[in-house]
């Protein structure tokens, strides 16, 4: 299952960062759930999926939920 949840994460976070235009907002929204998606993979700590895999997911929801309500241009200010 963990195999699975994992591909599903990756494809979502592919298409988020081809969808997100502006580098800046990638960064914000991509950089953390991508690089846990590569420690999951790696298996840096075992077990850690069954933590980590929700948390990918809120991060990549987070980002969806924007792109859906800002569009693909959004930027992020501060």
């Amino acid at each position: 299952m963990a195999t699975n949840k994992l591909a599903e994460l990756k494809a979502r976070a592919a298409k988020l960062d081809e969808t997100i235009v502006d580098k800046d907002a990638k960064d914000y929204f991509l950089r953390l759930p991508m690089n846990w998606l590569g420690d999951v993979e790696r298996r840096v700590a075992p077990g850690s999926e069954i933590v980590m895999l929700p948390l990918i997911e809120q991060q990549l929801k987070n980002a969806e939920d924007a792109v859906s309500k800002y569009g693909p241009n959004l930027r992020i200010f501060g």
